[in-house]
């Protein structure tokens, strides 16, 4: 077989013959320019020679800047304004709080990106130049990533948590972000079909949604189980079901949630123990996740794009009391 090269595009010009009848030269200019000119190894001293001379011609090549586009223009112009409103909101909070004002202009900025980011998508899907259409996906993978980070720095940094519990807002910014495992859930819970465990993604979207804390979609997945009656599954679907959730509206502390958690973890860790789940290596895996096992989470992250997707899963099952200023030591 013919070995299979794989050609990647790349913008192409050519030069006019013109330059390189009396061989070719190039200067570097200001900025990432540079200029392609001919040049000739003799003086020229006669009329005629200079009059040919004048149809030579210095091309300036320079580098595409992405910034140039009309839609990146509009993502500029209209996060200009948004730091410029947070720089007169920063010069009178010396004299006031306004937490509320720079929460309110973080969330305008990021949705600036993410209709920057629909605007490139609609572009991509038109676009019939592949090169073109690559640079527009590099460009929504870019501002994909800006927009999540800032995000998760809002969480931290900008927004107001009661009680200072960060793990809701850290699981719902996983769920914003990363929605692959919820949409398959959609998907199957729509059909809600006995035996979907024969879907491909079936388990990976049972782990997924339990690693979001996302336990009654979890349970209603697992009733869709040929083996839902059998009594391994209904002993991991009373885990689920019992699991406390912490609340700061909940009217208790955070010290007796502490304690009942570990109870119900004790728990869990006791029915894992007991091989009760041996002959379901899914199920078995799911408890162990429950369990804050970290060979579990482990085992799993080959399964994600990034970290990102399991940060709130490890923080649910692990720490679930932790404020912001203690996430280094959860981590």
């Amino acid at each position: 077989m013919d070995d299979i090269q794989t050609i990647k595009r790349v913008k192409t010009f050519v030069l006019p013959d013109k330059c390189f009848e009396k061989r070719v030269a190039c200067a570097w200019r200001r900025g990432n320019k540079f200029s392609v000119y001919p040049r000739s190894q003799k003086p020229n001293k006669t009329t005629s020679e200079s009059s040919v001379k004048t149809d030579d011609k210095i091309l300036v090549i320079s580098q595409e800047i992405g910034l140039f586009s009309p839609i990146l223009r509009r993502l500029v112009n209209e996060a200009n304004g948004t730091f410029l409103s947070v720089r007169k909101v920063s010069e009178t909070s010396k004299n006031s709080d306004n937490q509320v004002e720079f929460l309110k202009l973080s969330r305008q900025y990021r949705s600036i990106i993410r209709v920057c980011i629909e605007s490139l998508q609609e572009a991509g899907e038109k676009e019939e130049d592949g090169v073109t259409r690559n640079d527009l996906l590099s460009y929504i993978t870019i501002f994909y990533s800006i927009e999540c980070i800032w995000h998760l720095c809002e969480i931290l940094f900008i927004d107001i948590i009661p009680g200072d519990v960060v793990l809701p807002f850290l699981l719902e910014w996983v769920r914003f972000h990363f929605p692959r495992h919820e949409q398959t859930a959609a998907q199957l819970l729509e059909s809600c079909e006995r035996g979907s465990e024969d879907h491909p993604d079936y388990w990976d979207t049972v782990v997924g949604m339990v690693v979001q804390g996302r336990v009654d979609v979890a349970r209603a997945l697992l009733k869709l189980h040929s083996a839902v009656d059998s009594n391994e599954f209904k002993l991991v679907d009373n885990s689920l079901r019992s699991m406390p959730v912490y609340s700061v509206y909940g009217g208790i502390s955070t010290g007796e949630f502490t304690i009942s958690w570990k109870h119900w973890q004790a728990e869990c860790r006791s029915k894992l123990n007991s091989r009760l789940l041996g002959q379901q290596p899914q199920l078995e895996l799911v408890m162990r996740i429950m369990t804050g096992e970290y060979s579990a989470f482990e085992s799993i992250r080959g399964k994600y794009t990034s970290w990102f997707d399991v940060l709130g899963g490890w923080l649910l099952f692990t720490a679930p009391w932790a404020r912001r200023h203690e996430l280094g030591s959860a981590a």
